[in-house]
């Protein structure tokens, strides 16, 4: 029978990267345990044995000495008396003639080799007890033997080690019930997540991940992942009304190419049909400069530009571009005034910023009044940076129209008269956002006042500067 879709989630924590590593915690914690434990082991019971082994030499030495000074027989007095001494029955003790025969002591029988021995100790009521033996022999055969009963080492081993065990059992269940929980948290956030991500990839781009008050590594990743699908929804938007825009606003000059072509296909002499044929390729003209200025648009928006950006010189972008549009103004009757500070450097892109000032003048020019005055100024900023203004005397731009105005195809029932295709001012906001500029509209009473704040770079990133009035080739 195949197995439940739920059952395979409810157990998912166990392949979790927190699991692996509580486990790992937890493996480390019984290895300290244990090195803990032997700790306490050698400063506890190997420190017990360590002195019932002192003790014994300590008391083979002082009868060896009774030997030296009276013989065998001082050796037997001395063991008597100290069996008779001994409260703790723990001390055991052996004198052994030549053939085997016990002359002194309270050990039955013991090895007659010398060195340290183990041995076991039956009592006559039953019961076997650990015993550590050494062994000296005296002057003609006689063996000397001298021991002690190793129990209470043994049982605060034993002790110890069902101290141990209880510790290691306890920190491997403590361990497993966190990583457990810990799991299973892991696994409820991941599931969230990814329920969430799904719900995006299913088309609703206002769904967002879930974040705690914790603040912890997901939380960060969360809100990452959020700024990120909140960048993804403003650009389907944009993306979306773009796809609107053309299909409303390019309407329009594909409908007049098509008459174009139709009174091409009607004319009855040469000449009209070469009239309406030249019609028809200006109208496509004009189509292509707006899928070039989209096709511009697009790839500013994506940011591969950057790479190329190096310092430039603002101030000779914009003179160029006032002696290219001073001719334009003059046209019109318009008064071109150009007060551009000299020397001050710019970190970017050095023909899309000369693009979008190109832009604002054009602007400012085409829908100024005619016979008016406009004006382009690049001055430093108090603060660093710098500031590029540009202002005419026409009629202006409502103020709640100032943010519209920057969407693509976008234009005023004044201006759409006028040649464009409403791209001129979304390019500059691109332009703009790529190079992490301020673009602001205000009146100029009368007029439209547009201001560019170039602003001082962080740390690390070439900032628009002064040259003390000395010129910087681009």
């Amino acid at each position: 029978m195949a197995e439940a879709p739920g059952a395979d989630r409810g157990w998912a924590f166990l392949r979790t990267t927190a699991f692996r590593v509580t486990l790992l915690h937890l493996a480390l914690t019984l290895l300290g345990t244990l090195l803990l434990s032997g700790l306490a082991w050698w400063a506890t019971a190997g420190f017990a044995a360590r002195q019932v082994q002192q003790q014994i030499e300590r008391d083979m030495g002082v009868l060896l000495q009774a030997a030296a000074l009276s013989g065998v027989r001082g050796v037997a007095l001395s063991i008597e008396a100290r069996i008779a001494s001994d409260r703790s029955g723990l001390e055991y003790y052996l004198l052994a003639a030549p053939d085997g025969r016990r002359i002194a002591g309270n050990l039955a029988e013991a090895p007659r080799q010398r060195g340290w021995h183990t041995l076991v100790l039956r009592h006559p009521e039953g019961g076997t007890a650990p015993l550590l033996a050494l062994g000296a022999p005296l002057g003609g055969g006689t063996m000397l033997v001298v021991a002690r009963d190793l129990s209470p080492v043994r049982a605060l081993e034993e002790r110890l080690l069902g101290a141990a065990g209880w510790v290691g059992g306890g920190a491997l269940l403590s361990g497993l019930l966190g990583g457990l929980l810990m799991g299973r948290g892991v696994a409820r956030r991941a599931a969230a997540m990814a329920e969430a991500l799904a719900a995006v990839q299913a088309g609703d781009l206002s769904r967002r991940l879930p974040l705690r008050r914790g603040g912890d590594e997901f939380d960060s990743l969360a809100e990452r992942i959020n700024a990120t699908l909140d960048r993804l929804q403003v650009l389907v938007a944009a993306l979306r009304q773009v796809t609107d825009d053309i299909a409303h606003d390019l309407r329009t000059p594909l409908t007049r190419l098509r008459q174009r072509l139709e009174a091409a296909g009607r004319a009855a002499t040469r000449e009209e049909w070469a009239a309406e044929a030249e019609a028809a390729i200006a109208e496509c003209d004009a189509l292509l400069e707006v899928f070039a200025a989209l096709l511009r648009i697009a790839q500013i928006e994506s940011g591969a530009q950057r790479a190329g950006f190096a310092r430039l010189d603002l101030s000779a972008a914009a003179e160029a571009v006032a002696e290219a549009y001073a001719p334009a103004a003059e046209e019109r009757g318009q008064r071109f005034e150009a007060r551009i500070a000299p020397g001050i450097e710019a970190f970017g892109d050095r023909a899309l910023l000369t693009q979008m000032i190109a832009n604002l003048v054009e602007n400012a020019v085409r829908h100024g009044r005619a016979g008016g005055r406009v004006a382009l100024a690049l001055s430093p900023a108090a603060g660093g940076g710098a500031v590029l203004e540009v202002a005419d005397d026409g009629p202006g731009i409502p103020e709640s129209e100032r943010e519209r105005v920057f969407r693509r195809f976008h234009r005023l029932d004044a201006a759409r008269s006028t040649p464009g295709s409403g791209l001129g001012l979304a390019l500059v906001r691109a332009v703009a956002e790529l190079h992490g500029l301020s673009v602001t509209l205000s009146d100029a009473a009368p007029g439209l006042r547009v201001t560019v704040a170039f602003p001082a770079s962080p740390a690390g990133t070439p900032a628009p500067r002064r040259l003390g009035g000395e010129k910087v080739p681009a």
